[in-house]
């Protein structure tokens, strides 16, 4: 086959919620390492891309053709990708990236902002609301910071034949599926196209030939000939859930850390933002963590479908009997399980959480607590604790997204699911930490593809 054809593609992500993508390292303070350069950015390897957009494709009916575009292998027999990704780099200030051996010296500054990155804490809790210590209780890791924008180059060599498929890729970056890095169902890795320019080179075209061969790899060069790619609208394949939600009175998502003044604080999280090509870094926006309101939820969904099952915990010898878990078979269909066996197979959840930041929300309040000694009345020696709560005057938003199911079963599921959510809105399932405490009741109002569905009045 005579390659006649070369498609290039340069694409700019950003990160709408703190990305994952690890580097399987681990720290002394840190269990789980992001990926960087040799510079000591975050980057994305070109390996990950590939999976995704491979994924995407076989998703979307197009297994047949990607031998022939990603390469394979079976015993003997075997072809080479057509197909080259590279890895996505940070864009750093003036919108260019740091290349080279030597970092420039007006990109050290910035480094120190990337040498320590936020860490998220996580803890699995059981069904009876406590740390699961046989799934692996406590554990955290590194992310990259929110607005964060990345650049990478995509090139195919082809007979002119590839034009479809070719398209077909890049409308997978459009894709409202499309996510990076780990945790992808927990709230990380959103991404969004911030600029796509393609340019397909005829080799066989003295003009075309000449205009690839003065293409310039490096990724601060301009490249006048790449043209602007325009994305067509993408078929709604999700549900869009959307609470909005007023804050009772005071709520609380710890950080696992405390500070000079009280002993536990609120999680906060610096974000980026890009103002006239210089990073600006936003210190201390109040996070909602995707997986704290993923497991409220899928505690309570499961509960609900308990209910519509008739499977209560105070009939004896119930049949069938109330699960928990991924051992539930709501909580099995949407959220998935990382363990199957092979009547229930593992898999990835169906529902997708953000993330969400909070810009004026104050977190000064300060509860002092002590623990009672029963027999005598008095303070317990050593019980004294104190935490920062987060007040909030305006209206908060949590977006969740859910895969579109087409088996009858998944019915029952999705009405336990909007059950919890409408739960949320009544303020009878609290959000975050110190729940028995009275802290994290909300009321509000639930939307569905932009539609409202229930409204607290």
């Amino acid at each position: 086959m005579k390659y006649t054809h070369r498609y290039i593609a340069r694409i700019i992500l950003e990160a709408e919620t703190a990305l994952f993508v690890g580097s399987g390292e681990t720290s002394l303070t840190k269990d789980a390492l992001v990926q960087k350069d040799h510079h000591g950015f975050p980057m994305i390897s070109g390996t990950s891309l590939t999976g995704v957009l491979r994924h995407a494709l076989e998703e979307n009916g197009k297994t047949k053709e990607l031998n022939s575009f990603f390469g394979f292998q079976e015993g003997k027999e075997g072809l080479g990708s057509k197909l080259k990704i590279s890895s996505a780099y940070l864009i750093l200030n003036d919108c260019r990236i740091a290349e080279g051996l030597v970092l420039a010296e007006n990109n050290r500054v910035l480094l120190n902002h990337f040498d320590n990155l936020p860490t998220r804490q996580h803890v699995r809790i059981n069904d009876k609301g406590v740390a699961d210590k046989e799934k692996g209780g406590l554990f955290d890791n590194e992310v990259v910071y929110k607005g964060c924008r990345f650049v990478f180059e995509m090139e195919v060599k082809g007979d002119g034949n590839d034009e479809t498929l070719w398209l077909a890729l890049l409308k997978q970056l459009n894709n409202p599926l499309f996510r990076l890095g780990q945790g992808t169902r927990n709230g990380y890795g959103k991404m969004k196209v911030g600029s796509c320019k393609q340019k397909v080179f005829n080799l066989t075209d003295e003009t075309g030939f000449d205009t690839y061969l003065n293409f310039d790899p490096s990724f601060n060069a301009e490249n006048k000939c790449l043209e602007d790619y325009e994305f067509e609208g993408w078929k709604d394949s999700l549900i869009h859930y959307q609470l909005k939600l007023k804050p009772e009175d005071f709520f609380i998502f710890n950080s696992g850390f405390g500070d000079e003044e009280v002993d536990n604080t609120p999680v906060t999280e610096t974000v980026v933002e890009y103002k006239n090509g210089i990073l600006v870094f936003r210190e201390g926006q109040t996070l909602i963590p995707a997986s704290s309101i993923k497991g409220a939820i899928s505690h309570r969904t499961a509960f609900h479908f308990n209910k519509k099952m008739e499977a209560f915990a105070d009939k004896e010898n119930a049949k069938p009997e109330p699960r928990t878990g991924t051992d539930n078979d709501a909580v099995y269909q949407l959220f998935g399980t990382e363990t199957g066996t092979k009547e229930r197979p593992a898999h990835r959840g169906k529902a997708i959480f953000n993330d969400s930041y909070l810009k004026n929300a104050k977190n000064d309040k300060i509860f002092n607590h002590v623990a009672i000694d029963r027999f005598t009345g008095g303070s317990m020696d050593g019980a004294l604790f104190s935490e920062k709560v987060t007040s909030y005057d305006k209206e908060l938003e949590i977006d969740i997204y859910l895969e579109k199911l087409e088996n009858k079963k998944a019915i029952d599921a999705i009405k336990a699911f909007e059950d919890a959510l409408c739960d949320i809105c009544k303020g009878l399932l609290p959000l975050g930490g110190m729940t028995t405490k009275g802290h994290g009741m909300f009321t509000g109002k639930l939307l569905k593809n932009n539609e409202e569905i229930y409204c607290y009045a």
